[in-house]
């Protein structure tokens, strides 16, 4: 899944900073964070409560996405979020 619209990201990186693992990818910075399924779906709480004060929160795709997120993470043990971004002036 993509990192979800309502989550805050800048927020995510600072909350679980020391749980980042540099995966050492050459070509571009690529981390993970690990959490359980119970710390996901805190952060989704909070993040939705966050989000709807935002107009685009009642859209349907994202109702939608959130509803399939909040099944996933109810299954889930342990849930990995990747953070990747290429480097720049690479020839």
């Amino acid at each position: 899944m993509d990192f979800p619209l309502w989550w805050d990201r800048r927020g995510f990186f600072d909350k679980y900073l020391d749980r980042e693992i540099d995966l050492g990818h050459p070509l571009y910075v690529d981390y993970a964070y690990l959490l359980s399924s119970g710390e996901a779906l805190a952060w989704d709480k909070q993040c939705r409560e966050q989000f709807s004060s935002d107009p685009s929160s009642m859209r349907p795709h994202i109702l939608s996405g959130m509803e399939q997120l909040e099944s996933a993470l109810k299954e889930a043990r342990w849930v990995i979020v990747e953070s990747y971004e290429w480097e720049s002036g690479l020839d």
